[in-house]
């Protein structure tokens, strides 16, 4: 059986998770505390070298990067496909992906850090409104896209799923705006309402362990 190592969080983590459940191949879920260094232990190193999730094991084949694994799944199970026939939307389909990856992780990581890593009372302000604008141009990109259309691809696939997984927690834990952006405010209630995104989704009790860490770290607990 697969085996995914994980931390439920992670929406790189959620994006193999989404694949894995759209496709209905069974696997195993190996939790990686990230809070306790997990990732960097020696055992760990030797799936992954560079100490991240997700790391998927299929037999003797080991491998990270969540948009790779995806791939590799896509080729393995084609059934139900998560990637276009046609070249064109193909393409589009792994273009968004990667803009997922590029545009949208980065700005989010470096509010997280202030948000969240830094003792309360802290965060530098204009680093998050910052990162916050480079957010909401992203949605700008994203509305623009979807005209005319129920996906990024134009039908549901693995370009969706990135930005559909993260986007709900980026407004709830974030505070980012979808107000104005229908469209993506339609498009992302077609995949949230999907079975294999809501099981991929933490779990409350995993949610309020991590609540309480993160106001512990950061001296208000």
């Amino acid at each position: 059986m697969i085996k995914l190592y994980e931390f439920p969080l992670s929406p790189f983590c959620r994006k193999v998770k989404v694949v894995l459940y759209e496709k209905n191949i069974p696997f195993a879920s190996v939790f990686v505390d990230l809070f306790k260094g997990a990732t960097k232990a020696e055992e760990y190193l030797k799936l992954n070298p560079f100490g991240r999730v997700p790391v998927l094991i299929d037999g003797e084949t080991v491998l990270y990067e969540s948009t790779v694994i995806n791939e590799y799944l896509e080729e393995k199970f084609p059934n139900p496909p998560l990637l276009p026939k046609d070249p064109v939307k193909r393409a589009k389909a792994r273009m968004m992906d990667e803009a997922f990856d590029n545009y949208f992780m980065g700005p989010l990581g470096a509010i997280f850090t202030e948000k969240f890593m830094k003792p309360a009372g802290q965060a530098n302000e204009a680093v998050i409104r910052e990162n916050m604008a480079k957010l909401d141009g992203v949605l700008r990109v994203l509305e623009k896209e979807l005209e005319g259309k129920d996906y990024l691809a134009g039908e549901f696939s693995l370009g969706d799923i990135g930005f559909a997984v993260q986007l709900p927690r980026a407004e709830s834990m974030f505070g980012l705006k979808l107000d104005g952006y229908l469209r993506v405010q339609a498009w992302l209630k077609r995949i949230t309402s999907r079975p294999a995104y809501q099981k991929s989704e933490p779990s409350a009790e995993f949610m309020k362990g991590f609540q309480e860490t993160m106001a512990k770290m950061r001296g208000s607990a």
